[in-house]
C-alpha cells in the first residue's frame, strides 16, 4: 500500500483505530512498535495499537487458541470461560467482552467463542474505542486477519505432538489461478485427551477437540479494485470445568488437576444431551475496496452463524447445602445444559478523501443477530428452570472522522463521531408444565436507545518518538441477562457508558531499542459483568445491580537488542480498578479480572551453526499477574484456592522453547513446554467452586513454509 493510500485507508467504522501496528516479541509477544511496513493494517489516528501478533511470531511462538494467543497482552485477562472451554472471558482494563473479529466480520453470541488459531497474518489488540468495528468497541476488539494467499504456489504444514495426548496439525496451500486472481485453502485439527483427572469415574475431562476448514479468495479486478472473499468452519469441543490441585477423595493427593463429579461423558440428561460442550461456527464474508487517487471506498459484509450444544455440570457432582465436600452424584451437581443457535448478519460501507493537509472518512452499517435458545437447569438432578429464550439486535450506525496533518505531516489531529442506533427484543417461553409462577421478563420485552460515541486523538512524530494522546467515549447495550431462571433474574441491564483518556510515547531506535510508555484514566457506569452469559448464579446475584467504575494506569513495554545474537523484551501493566459510589451488598469486592498488575519477560538467543545453515534459538518468558477477584463473594467450594471475596490469589508461569531454524529451507523444529514448572493458578470461579490454569504442558512440534 502507497503512503498516500495508507493516509486516507478508512476503518470500517471510521478512521480512529490505531495507526501503528505493534508487532509480537519472541515467546512473550511483547508490545512493541511493528516495521514499517506493517502500518498499512490500520489506518486510523497514530496511536499505536495496544498489542499485535504477526505470522513470524505465531510461528515462533504457535499459540493454539485466541486466549493463548493474547493473554500477555497488557491489562488484559483472557482465558477460557469457566466451565464451559469453547467460550472466551477476556476483561480489559475492567471492561468485559471485547469484540472477536475475523476478517472485519464480529463473531455472534453473548460470550465469543474461544477460537483455535489458523495460519494468520496479524492478531490485533485494539483499545477501547467508540469507533471500532461493529458495535462500539467499549472493551477493545481482538481482530483477527487471515493469511491472505500468495502470487505464487506456497504453503505450510505443523505438526506437534506431546503430553495428554496431544497431537496438532495445520496445513496451508497457496494457489494462483488466474493472472491477478489467488486462493487459499487451509485447516486444522486438535486433539487432546485431557488434563483434568475425574477420580470418582476414572475419565480424563477438559478435552480439547478442535478442528476448522477455510478458503480466502483475492482478486485484483482492477488496478485500484479488488475483491476479497473468505470461508470458514471452526468447529471445538474443549472443557474448562471446575478442578481442584488436591484430590478431593484423597486429599493428601496434591499437584495435579481433580474432579470428582459422578455424571459420566458417555451420559446424557433426561433432554438426551450428555455432558460436554460443542459450538459450531460458520463465517461467510467479502471485501471489495476502490482505491482511486485521493480517496478510497471500501464494502465490507459478513454472514455468520453459531450453533452450540452444553452438557455441563457447573458444581462437580456435589449439592448446595455441602458444596464443600464430594458427592460424586452421578446426575452431576449443578446441571447446566442448552442448545441454541445464533444468526449474524453485518453490512459496512467507508470512504475516505484526501483534501491537502486534511482527510475526511465517513462510515456507515448495520448489523443484526438473532440468538434463540432452550436451556434447562437442574440441581442435584432435579429441574429447576427449562425454557426458550431469544433475544435478537439490530444496530444501524453513521460515523464521520477528519484528520489534520501539519508540519509535513508530524503533527496530526483525529477526532470522529459515531451515532449508533440498537433496538433490542426478547422473547421467553417457560417449558415447564404447569409452572407456577412462569418465567416472563421482569419489564419491558424491547430496549431502543442512540448511541453517541466521539473520539479525539493529537499526535506529534519526531524522529524515532511518537507522542500521543487521545480521548474517547464508548456506549453499549449489554440486553438482557439470557440465563435468568427466574422473572426477577430477567432484568434488560442498563447501557454500559464510559470515557477512556490515555496519554503516552512511543520510540523505536533502529529495532535495536523500542519502547512504550502510556498511561490512561477511565470511567465506566453500568459496568457489564464478565460473567454475563456464562455463570447463572453469579448474575442471580447482581441482578438489578448497578456498578460504576474508575480505573487508572499505565503500561510499560520494552524490546531490546543489545547485542546481535541476543533479544529480550519485557511489560507492565499497573491498574487500579475500583467501584465509585454506593455499592450494592452482594457485589464483587472489586472489578472482576482486573488485577492491579501484569507483567511479563522474555529473552532468546539465535546461536548460528556454522556451516550448517541453522540457527539454535533457546527461548524463555516468564508472565505475573497479581491477586484478582473471580467471583462476587466467597468461592465457598474453594478452600484453600480461593481467598475469602473471591480473591484469586497471585500467580506466576513460565514457558520455554528449544528450536532450531533453517530459514532459507522454511524449517522450524521446536521443543517447547508451558507451565514448564506446573504453577497452579486460579483462572476463574463458577457456580462456588475454582477453574484452574492446564498442568505443565510440552509437545515437540515441526513447521515447514515454503
Amino acid at each position: 500500500m502507497t503512503a498516500r493510500a495508507d493516509r486516507i485507508a478508512p476503518v470500517i467504522a471510521g478512521a480512529m483505530l490505531g495507526g501503528m501496528a505493534l508487532a509480537g516479541a519472541d515467546a512473550a509477544l511483547a508490545q512493541v512498535p511493528a516495521a514499517p511496513e506493517d502500518r498499512e493494517i490500520v489506518g486510523g489516528n497514530g496511536v499505536p495499537t495496544l498489542w499485535s501478533v504477526d505470522g513470524p511470531a505465531r510461528d515462533r511462538w504457535g499459540p493454539d487458541t485466541l486466549a493463548d494467543a493474547v493473554r500477555l497482552a497488557p491489562g488484559l485477562i483472557a482465558v477460557p470461560a469457566p466451565g464451559n472451554g469453547t467460550s472466551l472471558l477476556a476483561v480489559q482494563d475492567g471492561r468485559a467482552r471485547p469484540g472477536v473479529a475475523v476478517g472485519g466480520i464480529l463473531l455472534p453470541g453473548a460470550v465469543p467463542i474461544n477460537m483455535a488459531l489458523p495460519d494468520f497474518d496479524l492478531l490485533q489488540v485494539t483499545r477501547p474505542s467508540g469507533l471500532d468495528q461493529g458495535p462500539p468497541g467499549a472493551a477493545g476488539v481482538l481482530a483477527l486477519n487471515l493469511r491472505r494467499p500468495a502470487n505464487r504456489l506456497a504453503g505450510a504444514g505443523e505438526f506437534s505432538a506431546g503430553a495428554f495426548g496431544s497431537r496438532r496439525a495445520l496445513g496451508r496451500l497457496d494457489l494462483p489461478l488466474a493472472t491477478g486472481v489467488r486462493l487459499g485453502v487451509g485447516g486444522l485439527l486438535h486433539h487432546d485427551l485431557g488434563w483434568l483427572q475425574n477420580t470418582s469415574t476414572a475419565e480424563r475431562l477438559n478435552r480439547g477437540q478442535r478442528g476448522a476448514l477455510l478458503a480466502v479468495l483475492d482478486a485484483d479486478l482492477a488496478p485500484d479494485l479488488t475483491l476479497g472473499l473468505d470461508a470458514l468452519y471452526h468447529r471445538t469441543e474443549a472443557g474448562n470445568l471446575p478442578a481442584f490441585a488436591c484430590d478431593p477423595r484423597d486429599p493428601a493427593r496434591c499437584g495435579g488437576r481433580f474432579s470428582s463429579t459422578g455424571r459420566r461423558s458417555d451420559s446424557a440428561d433426561p433432554a438426551g444431551q450428555p455432558l460436554g460442550q460443542r459450538a459450531d461456527l460458520l463465517l461467510t464474508a467479502v471485501d471489495l475496496a476502490w482505491t482511486p487517487p485521493q480517496m478510497s471506498l471500501r464494502l465490507t459484509a459478513g454472514l455468520t452463524r453459531q450453533t452450540d450444544n452444553l452438557g455441563l455440570d457447573l458444581r462437580d457432582g456435589r449439592t448446595a447445602s455441602a458444596i464443600s465436600q464430594p458427592a460424586g452424584l452421578a446426575s452431576g451437581g449443578y446441571g447446566l445444559n442448552a442448545r441454541g443457535v445464533t444468526n449474524g448478519r453485518q453490512l459496512d460501507v467507508a470512504a475516505g478523501f484526501a483534501l491537502g493537509a486534511l482527510t475526511l472518512n465517513l462510515g456507515a452499517g448495520l448489523r443484526s443477530e438473532d440468538l434463540g435458545r432452550d436451556q434447562a437447569d437442574r440441581d442435584a438432578g432435579v429441574l429447576i428452570a427449562d425454557r426458550s429464550i431469544g433475544q435478537s439486535r439490530d444496530s444501524r450506525h453513521v460515523a464521520a472522522g477528519a484528520r489534520l496533518a501539519l508540519a509535513d505531516d508530524r503533527l496530526t489531529f483525529d477526532a470522529g463521531l459515531r451515532l449508533t442506533n440498537e433496538r433490542l427484543d426478547l422473547t421467553v417461553q417457560d417449558r415447564r408444565t404447569g409452572c407456577a409462577p412462569c418465567l416472563q421478563p421482569a419489564g419491558a420485552d424491547r430496549q431502543r436507545m442512540q448511541l453517541w460515541t466521539p473520539e479525539f486523538a493529537v499526535n506529534w512524530q519526531q524522529g524515532a518518538a511518537l507522542i500521543f494522546a487521545r480521548s474517547a467515549r464508548t456506549a453499549r447495550l449489554p440486553g438482557w441477562n439470557l440465563l435468568a431462571r427466574s422473572t426477577a433474574e430477567l432484568v434488560a441491564l442498563p447501557a454500559e457508558t464510559g470515557w477512556h483518556h490515555e496519554a503516552g510515547l512511543a520510540l523505536n531506535n533502529n529495532n535495536r531499542l523500542q519502547v512504550q510508555a502510556s498511561g490512561f484514566v477511565a470511567r465506566t457506569a453500568a459496568l457489564v459483568s464478565p460473567l454475563l452469559g456464562i455463570d447463572p448464579l453469579a448474575l442471580a446475584v447482581a441482578a438489578g445491580q448497578r456498578l460504576d467504575m474508575r480505573n487508572a494506569g499505565g503500561t510499560l513495554a520494552v524490546q531490546a537488542r543489545p547485542l546481535d545474537q541476543l533479544d529480550v523484551a519485557g511489560t507492565v501493566h499497573v491498574q487500579r480498578a475500583r467501584w465509585r459510589g454506593v455499592v450494592p451488598a452482594g457485589a464483587p469486592a472489586r472489578p472482576l479480572y482486573t488485577p492491579d498488575v501484569t507483567a511479563s519477560l522474555s529473552a532468546a538467543w539465535t546461536q548460528v551453526l556454522a556451516g550448517t545453515g541453522a540457527n539454535l534459538v533457546p527461548r524463555v518468558s516468564l508472565d505475573y499477574r497479581s491477586a484478582m477477584a473471580v467471583a462476587a463473594g466467597d468461592v465457598p467450594g474453594a478452600v484453600g484456592l480461593v481467598a475469602p471475596g473471591g480473591i484469586a490469589p497471585a500467580g506466576w508461569q513460565v514457558a520455554a522453547a528449544l528450536q532450531l531454524v533453517i530459514p532459507d529451507g522454511g524449517w522450524l523444529v521446536s521443543l517447547e513446554c508451558r507451565n514448564c514448572l506446573d504453577r497452579t493458578l486460579v483462572d476463574g470461579a463458577v457456580a462456588g467452586l475454582a477453574t484452574l490454569n492446564a498442568p505443565r504442558w510440552w509437545q515437540a512440534r515441526f513447521l515447514r513454509r515454503f
